[in-house]
């Protein structure tokens, strides 16, 4: 267990190592840079916040934490970055940032994170409110999948640091995986799920 985690650990370092790398190879301002960041940063914790919910028991063994700990915490660090990005460009080209643009398509895919960030937010907070909608909550929360499309989007199109080609490696990279884990939890039949998932699988997310 103990190598498993130093593996998912190094691997994690080495990512974020990555980012940062391409992160400073433009000049830019202070903001601009806190902008990107907040931007790489967010859709790598969302992946890994999705990641998370596919190996629940694996989690809690290798890292001895219940799985919604873990979860919440990747979760929030995820969402709290991917909201300060549309934040910080409001802030920096005004609030018509927060305006979805439906058309043309190629317009609505390159401006992609303005309706992920009304998606996201619904999607969250049918997390937080599970309690009161029971039979409801986990379809709402499952528009995170649609939400990291559209920032997949996003950045893929018009992204400073997508023109890199080890970032369009990784981001593919990423989106390949929420792709499976979708696939995996909403369209594989259900005895295929709970043979894979083995027993002790955690319930609550």
């Amino acid at each position: 267990m103990k190598y498993e985690r130093e593996v998912i650990v190094s691997s994690v370092a080495v990512v974020v190592g990555i980012m940062l790398f391409f992160l400073y190879q433009e000049r830019s301002s202070a903001i601009n840079i806190i902008l990107r960041a907040a931007a790489l940063f967010g859709y790598l914790f969302l992946f890994l916040g999705i990641l998370s919910s596919e190996y629940r028991v694996r989690m809690k063994k290798v890292f001895g934490s219940p799985f919604l700990n873990i979860h919440h915490h990747l979760a929030r660090a995820g969402v709290a970055l991917v909201l300060l990005h549309p934040l910080l460009v409001a802030y920096r080209s005004g609030l018509s940032s927060f305006l979805p643009v439906f058309y043309p398509v190629m317009d609505f895919l390159m401006l992609a994170g303005r309706p992920a960030f009304y998606i996201i937010l619904i999607a969250v907070l049918a997390g937080v409110y599970r309690k009161r909608i029971p039979k409801k909550w986990r379809d709402i929360h499952a528009l995170n999948y649609l939400g990291f499309v559209l920032v997949f989007f996003h950045a893929w199109l018009i992204g400073t640091d997508l023109q890199y080609a080890p970032m369009q490696v990784i981001w593919l990279a990423m989106a390949l995986a929420v792709l499976a884990v979708y696939i995996h939890k909403h369209i594989m039949p259900a005895p295929v799920r709970k043979k894979n998932a083995g027993k002790g699988q955690d319930k609550s997310a």
